[in-house]
């Protein structure tokens, strides 16, 4: 992986874009030998985004496993204190977890 500083990168560019086009592999922008940045190819940026994507997409909850939760706290609440409660409470809970909202 090719490392430039930020002086290297504003004198040639153009040298720099071209072999991380031709090779694929990022390159690692440095501030103060510091990384501050990478530079990637589009086609290996747009991979990363699609698979970002699918990732979110197999993570996240289906609509009625959060429903099911939902009804499954209610029940909790209600064999607690005997008394069914509103459910806008239970869903904040399952948002921001447990807090006093009153």
């Amino acid at each position: 992986m090719r490392m430039a500083s930020v002086t290297e990168v504003r004198k040639s560019i153009r040298a720099l874009l071209d072999e991380v086009v031709r090779t694929r592999e990022p390159a690692i922008i440095l501030q103060r030998s510091q990384p501050v940045a990478y530079l990637v190819d589009a086609e290996t940026f747009e991979e990363m985004q699609r698979r970002n994507r699918v990732e979110d997409l197999e993570l996240t909850p289906s609509r009625t496993d959060i429903l099911d939760q939902i009804l499954r706290l209610k029940a909790r609440i209600a064999e607690r204190t005997g008394v069914q409660e509103d459910s806008t409470r239970l869903i904040r809970e399952l948002r921001e977890g447990p807090a006093c909202y009153e």
